[in-house]
Parts: C-alpha cells; structure tokens; sequence
C-alpha cells in the first residue's frame, strides 16, 4: 500500500538493491508492479472482479495449488497480458467472496483498502473457516459471517428470518434500541453479505430491521433528538464507499429505504386552533420575558401563569381529543460540555409541565437536553428553562455584587458562585415541586389534570418507539460553601408574584 507521499514498501526496497544481483534486481521490480486483487480464475484465464481486467495467469507453485475457483492474494503484472502470482494465494467461498465484494469500489476502480480487505477475510477464515473448494457447489450451504451467539444485532436478524410473520411489538422494541449510525451501517453491510452469499431469507430480515432503524431515527430527529440525522448517516456512508470500505449495494438500499420511511405524525386533519393558540400565547410570553429578563421570582411567578393556562385548556378536552395530539420534542443547546448547577432543574422542569426531559452528547462533545411530550405542555417547558437561565444569571450577579462574595479571596470566588448556584437550584426545584403538588391537590379531578395519567400514557407509548435506552448518571457529592450555599437556596425560595405576568398575550 503507498505511504503518504505515495511509494510503497517495495519502492524504498527497490531503491537500496544497488549492488545486488541481476536476479534480485528484476525480483524487485517485479514486486513493485505488485498488486492485492480479487481475482476469478479459471484454466489460464484470470479476471480481476475489482477492476474488470483479464490477464493469461503464468504457472507458478502457487497458482497451480490453487487451482480453480475465486482467489484473493498478491498478483503481481509481467506486460499488458500476462500476470503471475509471487506467494500464496487464498481460495475464498460464497460467504468470503460477498465480503471481499464490499470493498470493490464503484466504476472498476479495483479494491478501495486491500490491506483492509485483507484483514477482514482473514478474519472471517479464523472465525468460521472456509468451504473447501471440493464441496462447492455441491448444495452445501456456506458459512456466513455473522455470530448470532455472540452479536445482539446478528441474532435478532437470525430471529427474524425465521418468524413467518411481521415482527410483533416487543421484537420491534428491540430493533429500535439498536437505532443508530453504526449499528445501520453494519446492517445495510451484512444486507450486502447475506445476498451475495444466496442467504434470501436472511438478507430480508437484515433489510426490514434496516427500515425499522432508520424509521426509528427520523422520529428521533423530528422529536429534537441529535442522534437520528440521516443526512449525517449518508455523509459517513459516502465516505466510506469512496474509500471502499462500504459496498456501493448498500448505499442503494439506503436511499430506497430512505423514500420508504414515512413518520407516523401524519394524522387526520383535526380543528386544533384552541391549541395552537395556546401554543401562540406561551410563546409570545416566552419572547416578552425573555427580552426583559426576570429574577428567580418572575421566573416562578410565570411558570405558575402558564401552568393556569395548561390546566384552564385542559378543561375543554376530552380524553379523545387529547389522543389526536401528537408527541412532540425540543432541544436545547448548553454549549457546555460538562454539568452545571442549573442543570439539577431539568428534570423538575419537565415534571412541572408533565413532559420527558433527557440529556445526550452532540458530535461536538456539548451536552443538550430534549423535552418532550404534548406541545404545548413542551413549549412550556422550553419557556420555563429560559426564564430559569434569566433568572440564575441575574441572581448570580446579584450574588457577585454582595458582600461574601467580594470578601472572598480569589481562589474561593469561583467556589463560591457555584455553591450559590447549587443551593439556587434546589430551591428553584423546591418551589416548583411545591406549586406542582398543589396544583395536583387543587384539581381534585375537576380540572385539566384529571388528563394526567393519559398524557403519561401516550408519552410512554411514543418513546417506545423512539426506542430509546437511557442511564440515570448517578449524582456525585458536591462540596460546597455554606454560606454561599445557603445564600441561593434562599434566593430559590423566595416567591413573590407579579400581577404584571398574569396578562394573557
């Protein structure tokens, strides 16, 4: 393979052969034409599969042991006509030969990595070892590349060949949870393998758990969530078609499943103008805070308006009318990428409107967070984070301008707005948690709460089908000032209501 300023191995050795023989000298050059191919050969007939070349193969020990058939190894090229094999050469089956071909680049181009390719078929023969030419085509059945016993992905595609039917809820559940790039990459790839190597049955099942993933990711992106952009998924596979390590079959299918893949938020049209003018109003009042930022107690103050608002159109629903909504997510940006105090809130925000919160990692290592759930109940959820950002960048300079904080030193300042943001946040939740449960207490059953239990309902049925798997991070203990401590958690539990942010918009 050519180094980075393009010469190989047998370049550098070709140039410290001054002095040897005559003999060494052409054996040198010789292997500087060498090449790694697929080749077919059949009599003195060698086919390049890669490129599409056909050259008169010259007898050697190594050619002559290995007979007819599909081979892959070093050939190297004597004139236009003419090629030999200089070392041993490796017979390759169905299933080899299918995995061979994913690293054929498109327009003859020859093998994209033969080094790669190399790895990867030898892999595979320590693995699962090779049918011997003697029996193939005798109606024995090659030994295909996949370890149902040891990979999850290989063993639900072996399941599923052998349904017989559509797959059930519980085993699309379990296709969803693999939803992901790599996981889509290695499925259109064995999609590749499997019908090469005359497995139908298996190639169809790899397909359908294809369509299920990628169906999986489309919803995830139009919930908010970062880690299900297919156009990021057809810029890896491009990539790596152009460098041969992807099967240009697979790209194919990709795109055509791509057409297929149509998300289920498509529903019959329903007169949805309370809520969209419900969704209208929080966001104007989200926009009119915003501009003029707030304390902790405008923050709170708006959060219980909009939760008046939540429940008075709550009242007008029914339980079917609730049920034509669709779930819905948002994400928001940190651009940090590592925890802070104001990120204890999330979830005591989303509990506050009755919507999902989680975080995960963009490509760019930042951290964000996706609420999701009804709409409106998500662009209350949305307007909360906001004005609870306001609200600890105007307490914390609030904090920073007292007296604790100046007398400091200035190795303990930095500590010292932390611990007041921690104790920030618990109050902040505190507070919430306390208007939330009255709010529960209040309904008594007699208000848009009484929905509560359906709205959990159809939140738990459409993550089901986002097929997502999450891990509560365990909280680390915090060491902290108390007085600065103390300090926020006060600034959190201070409540004074605005008549100001009653006004509807």
């Amino acid at each position: 393979m050519p180094s980075l300023i393009g010469t190989t191995a047998f370049d550098r050795l070709a140039r410290a052969m001054k002095g040897r023989s005559p003999d060494d000298v052409a054996a040198a050059a010789l292997l500087r034409r060498s090449r790694i191919r697929l080749a077919r050969i059949s009599r003195r007939v060698c086919e390049d599969l890669a490129t599409g070349e056909k050259f008169t193969l010259l007898p050697t020990a190594f050619s002559d042991a290995i007979g007819d058939g599909v081979s892959f190894g070093l050939f190297t090229t004597i004139d236009a006509a003419h090629i030999v094999a200089p070392r041993t050469l490796v017979p390759l089956d169905d299933a080899a030969l299918a995995l061979a071909r994913g690293f054929v680049r498109p327009g003859n181009l020859g093998l994209g990595n033969g080094v790669r390719c190399a790895e990867a078929i030898y892999r595979h023969i320590v693995r699962n070892g090779i049918v011997p030419p003697a029996t193939a085509g005798s109606g024995r059945k090659p030994k295909l590349p996949f370890r149902p016993d040891e990979n999850r992905l290989d063993a639900l595609a072996a399941a599923w060949a052998g349904l017989g039917r559509d797959p059930n809820d519980r085993e699309l559940a379990q296709a969803r949870g693999f939803a992901g790039q790599d996981a889509l990459m290695e499925v259109l790839l064995n999609v590749s393998i499997a019908r090469n190597a005359g497995a139908p049955e298996l190639a169809s099942a790899y397909t359908r758990i294809a369509a299920v993933l990628m169906e999986t990711m489309a919803l995830r992106a139009a919930h908010g969530s970062g880690r299900g952009n297919l156009d990021a998924v057809a810029a890896a596979m491009d990539a790596a078609v152009e460098r041969g390590t992807f099967p240009r079959e697979g790209r194919t299918l990709f795109d055509s499943l791509r057409e297929r893949v149509k998300l289920s938020a498509a529903r019959p049209a329903e007169d949805t103008a309370d809520l969209d003018r419900l969704v209208q109003r929080i966001r104007a009042l989200r926009a009119k805070t915003v501009e003029q930022g707030c304390t902790e107690q405008e923050a709170l103050a708006a959060a219980e308006k909009v939760a008046e608002l939540l429940d008075r159109y709550g009242l007008n629903l029914s339980e079917l009318d609730l049920r034509k909504q669709s779930c819905e997510g948002i994400g928001i940006e940190t651009d940090r990428k590592r925890r802070g105090p104001i990120d204890d809130c999330m979830g005591t925000i989303a509990a506050f409107f009755d919507c999902r919160v989680w975080a995960e990692t963009a490509e760019d290592g930042t951290l964000r967070y996706i609420f999701f759930g009804l709409p409106a109940d998500v662009q209350a959820s949305v307007y909360l984070h906001d004005l609870i950002a306001l609200a600890f960048a105007t307490e914390t300079a609030a904090f920073q301008r007292g007296d604790f904080y100046r007398s400091a030193d200035s190795g303990h300042r930095r500590s010292a707005t932390n611990s007041f943001q921690l104790g920030l946040a618990r109050g902040i939740n505190q507070k919430l948690q306390t208007l939330r449960q009255a709010r529960d207490v209040a309904s008594d059953g007699s208000t848009g709460r009484a929905l509560v239990p359906v709205k959990d309902s159809m939140i738990d049925d459409e993550m089901e089908r986002l097929g997502f798997t999450f891990h509560r991070r365990p909280t680390a203990r915090r060491r902290v000032l108390p007085t600065a401590y103390n300090a926020g958690k006060e600034a959190g539990e201070r409540f004074e209501y605005r008549p100001g942010i009653e006004q509807d918009y």
